[in-house]
């Protein structure tokens, strides 16, 4: 994914990003809105966090505070997709609440994989 794609993507929604004291992006995520949602619903997406930063609840942080800020702004139901087979992403957004649903659907950029659709009631 290019430059042109990640300025469209940023241009969807709002975004955290985390900074460690030199300055250098750590961690990174986004809470976007598709056009066919209802407006107290939104998507959290693209959660990333330096390998080095990893495994020291740093992912859990950013989206307790993302998901605190929802709540306080009125959105009752948050959304996430998440590759299949990757556990540790759904155990950690099993431990901020989020729960499968049954929605699965092929990834258009990685042939031959599939992702799965979690919520969080947040009301």
């Amino acid at each position: 994914m290019g430059e042109s794609h990640w300025r469209a993507e940023f241009e969807r929604g709002e975004w955290d990003v985390g900074f460690e004291d030199n300055e250098e992006p750590i961690s990174l995520l986004g809470c976007t809105r598709e056009d066919e949602q209802s407006k107290d619903e939104r998507y959290l997406e693209y959660l990333w966090v330096a390998r080095d930063k990893r495994g020291k609840g740093l992912g859990q942080r950013m989206l307790t505070d993302v998901i605190g800020r929802l709540r306080g702004s009125g959105v009752r139901t948050a959304f996430l997709w998440v590759l299949d087979g990757n556990d540790d992403a759904v155990r950690l957004y099993e431990r901020v609440g989020f729960v499968m649903t049954d929605y699965r659907q092929p990834l258009a950029r990685l042939p031959g994989r599939w992702e799965r659709k979690m919520r969080l009631t947040l009301s």
